[in-house]
């Protein structure tokens, strides 16, 4: 019977020590649509049989530009908000070693001495552990303690175990939150470079329309001071020259500001890319065609997702935390060391050793109202993350038909380019034989200069949609995962010496 009785306790006390209250984390189902209301075919420009196979996970190497490749590396080692997300990361990571640390066995060493009429005098200094282990015995006064003194409190209810898990999942979150950072700025350093390069198109465009449309105010000049024409005709070709030239220094105003922009997120000041970045170069050319996927591939790769769905894993570890505290808690502590009479004299050993428990019977429902927090604070999260999955895909959406409008729009506008240096050439040719007035000639011309200045938006638009699309598809962190080890915590003692000896500066 007595065999029984141990048999049974000691199964209770495996039990008990594997037991960990709370829910279990299970991620729900994404009730992700089957495919994108855009169809891939869609993001396909006309007259292209099947869209290109682009590696998601360094997308902007499709684009073809060495420097715009140069550009992004530089800014994935250089780009301070990556340093501050993955500093984050590393926080979360060092406490980890924190929650480690709290569910193993505590040790220090703990001493205390004094005078005066009280019969212990260490009563105030030494550690509750070692104080309990003090025997006054025949001695008239206790004046010195010294010892070690150790506390463990028994994860019996998973408390510790639920810290840890969600632990675990911070920093799993933090990772793929320093992921999304990361895409973000490989998008804004593509789109600013293109942007860049649109807008030294846009330059190299409306010099040349200057340059046209002074000699065309130098002819009208010439043929006004010989009597071949009307005012009219000057002052036409004078306005649409002012008119041309007025706009150079908001060109170039913005031009700048897209260069300061790639410099500054690539940590440099703009003064130190301003000599690599002024060289004019063309928009860089669009793939032929691209594949979307599926929605359920895009919702698996987002790192936002991902984030959102460890922030919920880490919010329901912490429902079993909170319900942890409604139940005992079990500690063992002892203490072993020395006392004497007498400050600096050698006294006899001391030792004790024993578990306490605490249990919060009357707290009024402080600690069922942490639960019902936590469960909350959970359920917040899990709208969050579902909210995160719609938007994903929405994303994705907008981001497919977008693409798709600017690929069709860039095909239109190239049949209309066509047409309209066309119509340039056949108003020139009848003005100069007289046929008609320089007015339609302005007309013609302007009309030309504004379908490339369309033209030129549209090529930067679509680019434009091309980085958006492929931030939504979530691609692009892959390959950057990498990052440097924590420095391994160690006891406090040796840490003390070493922070001590240590030169290193904390701004590093």
């Amino acid at each position: 019977m007595k065999a029984a009785g141990a048999l049974a306790c000691a199964g209770l006390g495996a039990w008990l020590a594997g037991c960990a209250v709370g829910p279990n984390y299970h991620a729900p189902p994404t009730g992700a649509p089957k495919d994108f209301v855009s169809s891939p075919a869609a993001a396909t420009p006309a007259g292209t049989s099947t869209p290109i196979a682009i590696d998601l996970t360094q997308w902007w190497h499709a684009l073809g530009d060495t420097e715009l490749d140069s550009l992004v590396d530089r800014a994935i080692r250089a780009n301070p908000d990556i340093e501050i997300a993955l500093t984050r990361l590393q926080e979360v990571r060092e406490q980890q070693a924190v929650l480690v640390g709290d569910a193993l066995p505590q040790v220090e060493v703990s001493a205390a001495a004094g005078r005066g009429t009280g019969s212990d005098m260490t009563r105030a200094g030494a550690a509750p552990a070692l104080r309990t282990a003090d025997n006054k015995g025949s001695l008239n006064q206790i004046k010195q303690v010294a010892g070690f003194a150790a506390t463990w409190e028994i994860d019996l209810f998973g408390g510790y175990r639920r810290a840890i898990e969600a632990g675990r999942y911070d920093i799993e979150a933090a990772a793929a939150a320093r992921s999304a950072v990361l895409l973000s700025v490989v998008a804004d350093v593509a789109r600013n470079y293109v942007d860049m390069r649109g807008l030294q198109v846009h330059l190299a465009i409306l010099q040349e329309n200057i340059a046209t449309a002074q000699q065309s105010r130098d002819f009208e000049q010439m043929r006004y001071d010989r009597g071949l024409t009307n005012e009219l005709d000057l002052q036409l070709a004078i306005r649409e020259f002012e008119t041309l030239r007025s706009e150079l220094p908001v060109l170039r105003s913005q031009l700048e500001a897209t260069q300061y922009n790639i410099a500054a997120l690539l940590g440099e000041y703009p003064e130190s890319l301003a000599a690599e970045l002024a060289p004019s170069g063309a928009l860089p050319d669009l793939p032929e065609g691209v594949a979307p996927g599926l929605p359920l591939d895009v919702l698996q790769r987002r790192p936002d997702v991902r984030a959102a769905q460890r922030q919920l894993a880490a919010a329901t570890a912490r429902i079993g935390v909170a319900t942890a505290n409604l139940f005992p808690h079990v500690a063992l502590s002892g203490g072993l060391g020395t006392q004497s009479a007498s400050i600096g004299a050698h006294g006899s050993h001391i030792w004790a050793f024993g578990p306490a428990v605490y249990w919060p019977v009357l707290d009024f429902g402080i600690l069922d109202a942490m639960v019902n927090i936590a469960d909350l604070q959970a359920h917040e999260q899990l709208v969050a993350y579902r909210k995160t999955l719609i938007d994903a895909v929405q994303d994705a959406d907008g981001a497919i038909a977008n693409y798709s409008a600017q690929v069709q729009r860039l095909d239109s506008l190239a049949n209309a380019m066509l047409a309209s240096q066309r119509a340039v050439t056949l108003a020139q040719q009848r003005y100069n034989r007289g046929l008609t007035d320089y007015l339609n000639v302005v007309d013609a011309e302007r009309q030309e200069y504004g379908l490339e200045e369309n033209y030129t938006a549209c090529q930067q638009s679509a680019a434009d949609a091309f980085i958006y699309l492929y931030k939504a598809l979530g691609g692009g962190w892959e390959q950057y995962q990498n990052v440097p080890r924590i420095r391994l915590p160690e006891p406090a003692v040796i840490a003390g010496f070493h922070r001590l000896l240590s030169s290193d500066d904390p701004q590093r």
